[in-house]
């Protein structure tokens, strides 16, 4: 029993461990762990169904109305992001300077609400951001590859949309009406729906990297390692200034637009780069970009509680 209990603590306590975990197990074990990317739908659905258990609607109303919020975190991360990673790479490394393009173009990953929880911010901003995002960037992909790279990349809008729909708004609905037959239930097993939630959300990403993995081998030269090494404290820096484009809402809130920035939408990037820029082979550098996305993880997370910590007054 005090086995269970540690366990208990160790995942509620280090849930960013899901992904660290799910990756190095995906990139050890591709074979092994790819056919859970078989099951990356209904994986997604069990992630924002349970997630959405814990959301509050007035929030979400309430930050649907930002406009302001809105604009500036879809124009920073659609807009800004790619530009502001595919330019400094350029000149030395033009085949790398294409993937942190795919990577940068990227909306909102859908399971950012529940990563959002494990950082102290706000799950409700972080699923409007994803839908607004994801909304938009069927329209911003083609427009910044065909400015970067003078071709427009194409994008599966209705397939997109639908995605959205089926893994998003479905479950969120479903969710709501639970809660409105039986609040006092639901808020009763608030621990239990936290932690299946982390479980399916480790399950995807460990199914997403060994899928990745498999057939697309990685290996690492020195100008490989130069990129990555830039890339992470540039990265950084990046999401900081994300942090400093929202003044007006609360630190939490602040901290929840800059984690959005940062946590793409991988499985899209793996999806463009393996249909359009094989030749360039841009799906091992996505799978070595997303490693530098989930290295930074733990620093946002350093970061996200001093921030906390020094404004203990705050509306939660």
């Amino acid at each position: 029993m005090q086995l269970a209990g540690h366990l208990k603590n160790l995942v509620q306590d280090n849930q960013i461990m899901a992904v660290l975990l799910g990756i190095i197990l995906g990139v050890v074990f591709p074979h092994v762990f790819s056919p859970l990317n078989n099951y990356t739908t209904q994986l997604l659905i069990l992630v924002f169904f349970f997630s959405s258990l814990r959301l509050s609607l007035d929030e979400i109303v309430s930050y649907g109305r930002d406009w302001r919020l809105l604009t500036n975190s879809a124009l920073f991360m659609l807009v800004l992001m790619p530009f502001a990673l595919y330019l400094p790479v350029l000149p030395f490394a033009p085949d790398w300077a294409v993937a942190l393009l795919i990577m940068g173009a990227m909306p909102t990953g859908m399971t950012i609400a529940l990563v959002a929880e494990f950082f102290g911010g706000k799950t409700s901003l972080a699923l409007v951001i994803t839908a607004v995002t994801s909304l938009l960037a069927p329209i911003t992909i083609p427009l910044v590859t065909k400015v970067a790279l003078g071709t427009a990349v194409p994008i599966p809008m209705f397939s997109m949309f639908w995605s959205l729909f089926l893994t998003i708004v479905i479950p969120f609905v479903l969710a709501m009406v639970l809660k409105s037959r039986i609040p006092k239930r639901i808020a009763k097993h608030d621990s239990l729906w936290r932690n299946i939630s982390v479980v399916a959300f480790g399950l995807l990403v460990t199914g997403i990297t060994a899928a990745s993995v498999t057939g697309n081998p990685i290996s690492i030269s020195w100008r490989d390692g130069a990129v990555l090494a830039f890339t992470l404290p540039w990265l950084a820096i990046l999401i900081w200034a994300a942090y400093r484009i929202t003044p007006w809402r609360t630190p939490p809130e602040r901290m929840t637009v800059a984690l959005c920035m940062l946590y793409m939408n991988n499985t899209l990037a793996l999806y463009v780069a393996d249909k359009f820029f094989k030749d360039q082979n841009a799906t091992p550098k996505q799978i070595m970009l997303l490693m530098v996305v989930n290295a930074l993880l733990p620093m946002v997370k350093i970061a996200a509680a001093r921030v906390l910590h020094k404004t203990p007054h705050i509306q939660k």
